[in-house]
């Protein structure tokens, strides 16, 4: 699949999905509610999100249910594109569900590594049920980390425990759940490489900037708040860049201080990501770049893969706003300083 015909009725799909979502009014309304209550009462009465709250109560919900909802419904928004995919291109978007799939599987490694009760976890999965191959009642039922491991094994995700250091736990969690995300973005690339050339060209260009953003951002931070030493972070960089090389990345990891590292950025393409002193907005910039870039990925290529690639990642930043607006809630921030913090100014 890679003609504009094939891409037309898919098109059509999309194209009547996007007028649900929401605009700079839902927005603004939201911004102007008390509680979640009332956020929950707006999206299920003004918005596209209707039908996945019509069964909810906006009294009694919880603020973690509705975070959880959300997320649910961008998984079934991917199950919905699969019908009209076949061959490679439908296995490319149920790699897509890989995410969800893998969210779930850090939650399921923290609750055993921690020895905490998994006894409710199962009301907090996200992934596909229709589609995820994962037995997630053996992992529920896992007793320990072997036996979570073991769980996993012929599935894409197994990782054989090679440094089981009981002692350090947090540092195994976190070992553990960046091999998860290095897997995620080696099977989108490599499935990419199985589609038409015009297609594969542009999902590269956007997982690939993806990565080098997450890349800076995970350098950034290893130097200035961990002191990870320098080979431990590029350990954990992730391959595929767009604009990254390797060699680039370990100019990067290895630059003398954190100020050299910045001066580095600040003469890339990536400029944008340290204007001024305020690392407290690194995450926001990259996340309204990104955004911008798949809007206009998505203006510019109507009759190829980029406009259902463009809507999911647009829904994404739409649920990661609404969920920005519950927790402004929750911890009481003012309004207008929250406004700095979304994705879509």
């Amino acid at each position: 699949m890679g003609s504009i015909t094939n891409f037309a009725a898919i098109n059509t799909k999309i194209q009547a999905k996007k007028r649900y979502l929401l605009n700079e009014n839902d927005y603004k309304m939201l911004l102007s509610k008390r509680n979640v209550s009332e956020i929950v009462a707006y999206l299920k009465n003004n918005t596209g999100y209707g039908e996945l709250f019509k069964n909810t109560n906006p009294q009694t919900i919880h603020r973690g249910q509705v975070e959880i909802e959300l997320y649910r419904n961008i998984v079934k928004q991917i199950e919905d594109f699969l019908p009209y995919f076949q061959g490679n291109y439908k296995k490319f978007f149920l790699a897509l569900l890989c995410e969800y799939e893998i969210e779930d599987l850090k939650l399921i490694l923290r609750t055993i590594n921690r020895n905490e009760d998994s006894s409710m976890l199962e009301e907090l999965l996200i992934h596909s049920k229709k589609y995820s191959r994962l037995d997630y009642e053996r992992l529920l039922n896992s007793k320990d980390m072997e036996s979570f491991f073991e769980n996993l094994k012929d599935t894409v995700y197994y990782i054989p425990i090679k440094n089981d250091n009981k002692e350090d736990i947090l540092k195994r969690e976190f070992h553990i759940e960046m091999q998860l995300e290095l897997i995620l973005y080696k099977t989108l690339l490599e499935r990419a490489e199985t589609l038409s050339k015009e297609d594969e060209k542009i999902i590269k260009e956007c997982l690939g900037i993806n990565i080098d953003l997450n890349n800076i951002q995970w350098i950034y931070r290893g130097k200035k708040y961990f002191h990870i030493p320098p080979e431990e972070i590029l350990i954990y960089c992730i391959p595929g860049g767009y604009r990254l090389s390797y060699k680039k990345l370990k100019e990067l990891v290895y630059a003398p201080n954190l100020k050299d590292f910045i001066e580095q950025i600040k003469a890339s393409k990536y400029a944008f990501i340290f204007p001024n002193e305020e690392d407290v907005f690194i995450k926001r910039r990259i996340n309204r770049y990104l955004y911008k870039l798949y809007l206009n990925k998505q203006k510019e290529n109507r009759m190829n893969i980029m406009e259902a690639i463009s809507y999911i990642h647009l829904l994404k930043c739409e649920v990661e706003d609404i969920i920005s607006v519950i927790e402004s809630i929750r911890y009481n921030l003012d309004k207008n300083l929250l406004k700095r913090y979304l994705i879509r100014e």
